[in-house]
């Protein structure tokens, strides 16, 4: 297992577009079986018009001294694609947290904890007054992770995947 080295969290512009793509498809693979997960996210084929171009939005990284991606995480406004969530989620604007995922040797080193404060730190200044996402069960440490950061269940699909929220002034 590798030790903590330096790293950095950045947002990423849209030339790493190609190099996330690639990690998050990578850990997708490694962490859902086959048929669970969408293999060409519409989000990552889109990543500029999504994630660099609206002012409240962003794709964070976690990057070592040579660029490699060790975590990534992204806020986004929530689409409001699950109708069971809309009179669980407050009338404020909602963002939506995606695309958290760690590489397995920086996994448990901070690097999942210091991305996800950069992101609602973001989250907050870009005006958004709850934020939403969802996390399945078997995923290492996931839901135990967004309880800790004060995130509440609202939904349960299938009892496997838990739909998450927290309002942003109740930190």
């Amino acid at each position: 297992m590798k030790s903590v080295k330096e790293y950095r969290i950045a947002a990423a512009g849209a030339e790493r577009g190609r190099d996330i793509a690639d990690f998050v498809l990578s850990q997708m693979r490694d962490l859902y079986p086959k048929g669970a997960y969408e293999e060409d996210p519409q989000d990552l084929r889109l990543f500029e018009q999504v994630y660099v171009r609206p002012a409240n939005a962003v794709f964070l990284i976690a990057e070592d001294a040579d660029g490699a991606l060790l975590g990534t995480t992204a806020v986004r406004p929530y689409d409001g694609r699950f109708p069971e969530l809309t009179p669980l989620l407050g009338a404020g604007p909602v963002c939506e947290i995606v695309k958290v995922y760690i590489h397995p040797n920086w996994r448990r080193k901070g690097i999942g904890s210091r991305l996800y404060a950069e992101a609602e730190r973001t989250a907050r200044e870009a005006g958004y007054a709850e934020s939403y996402l969802h996390t399945s069960l078997h995923l290492p440490g996931g839901y135990s992770f967004w309880q800790s950061r004060g995130y509440l269940e609202r939904y349960w699909e299938a009892d496997r995947i838990a739909h998450m929220s927290k309002k942003l002034d109740e930190s």
